[in-house]
């Protein structure tokens, strides 16, 4: 009798482990799935920038150019690019022409294109020579008067130039772009995010939250003879590394390039709009 019992038992027993294994498996993959289908709330992506511009010659990365990272959709900031588009473009030769600046100033400020007097360093041959600009000329002989030795009156020269000079259209620029970016982050709810490109044209916005964004630029770049605007829809997913491709953007559609920018013909100057 107890022999017929321990028969009748040892497939009810392996019956019982089999269904134990096979819950067990079916949880494990269950927790997968889970994980696969819904990330940590704390996921975080990136976005590896790279802009590029075709001009009649050449194609380059766009250096020193800060973009802007918006949350939502296109759609969603609608009003937003609207107000882009209506804005009028100050184009940097028109507001140093308001001003009355000279014409050997505009084209130092434009060879390596600048928006102030800072972005590069005022050598000797600016002050002095054949292509000396006016108006540091002025700056340096006032910084010279105050200031021993000819070096140190140069690298001071700017603090001697007219703030409209200095850095008047940069400021008006400034002025422009907080309020584009206060009408996003009205619209948004989130605060609007920078980075400026390096100088092969590649930026970097990191441990962002997942989700819809447009990447922007806010005001048009000069670039030669044209203004270029971009506004560009992007989704952040998690897992999205710096190591993978960049996402690119340019002026003309080409293999690989994920928005093109919409670029226009610079105006011809109003000078009434600088009054």
């Amino acid at each position: 009798m107890k022999m017929f019992l321990r028969k009748k038992s040892l497939p009810s027993i392996r019956s019982s482990y089999r269904a134990l294994l096979l819950g067990a498996l079916f949880l494990i993959a269950l927790a997968c799935l889970a994980q696969t289908v819904s990330p940590p709330a704390d996921s975080r992506g990136v976005i590896r920038l790279r802009v590029r511009v075709k001009g009649a010659a050449v194609t380059k990365g766009l250096s020193r150019k800060r973009f802007y990272l918006i949350k939502g959709s296109l759609d969603q900031n609608k009003s937003l690019i609207q107000a882009m588009d209506r804005r009028p473009l100050a184009t940097r030769e028109c507001y140093y022409i308001s001003i009355g600046a000279s014409a050997a100033l505009i084209k130092w400020l434009e060879d390596n294109d600048c928006e102030s007097v800072y972005c590069r360093e005022i050598d000797s041959a600016a002050i002095a020579g054949t292509d000396a600009i006016p108006e540091f000329q002025r700056a340096f002989a006032l910084s010279e008067k105050e200031l021993s030795g000819t070096d140190l009156a140069r690298k001071w020269l700017t603090t001697y130039l007219p703030d409209n000079v200095r850095e008047g259209f940069y400021k008006r620029r400034q002025a422009d772009l907080k309020t584009l970016i206060k009408q996003a982050e009205d619209i948004s709810g989130t605060r609007v995010l920078s980075v400026m490109t390096d100088t092969k044209g590649t930026a970097y916005f990191i441990n962002l939250p997942l989700g819809t964004y447009v990447i922007s630029n806010l005001l048009p770049v000069e670039v030669g003879a044209s203004s270029i605007s971009w506004n560009c829809e992007i989704q952040v997913k998690a897992g999205d590394l710096s190591s993978e491709k960049p996402f690119l953007i340019s002026n003309t559609s080409e293999k690989n390039v994920k928005c093109v920018g919409v670029e226009k013909p610079l105006p011809v100057c109003d000078l009434t709009q600088y009054r």
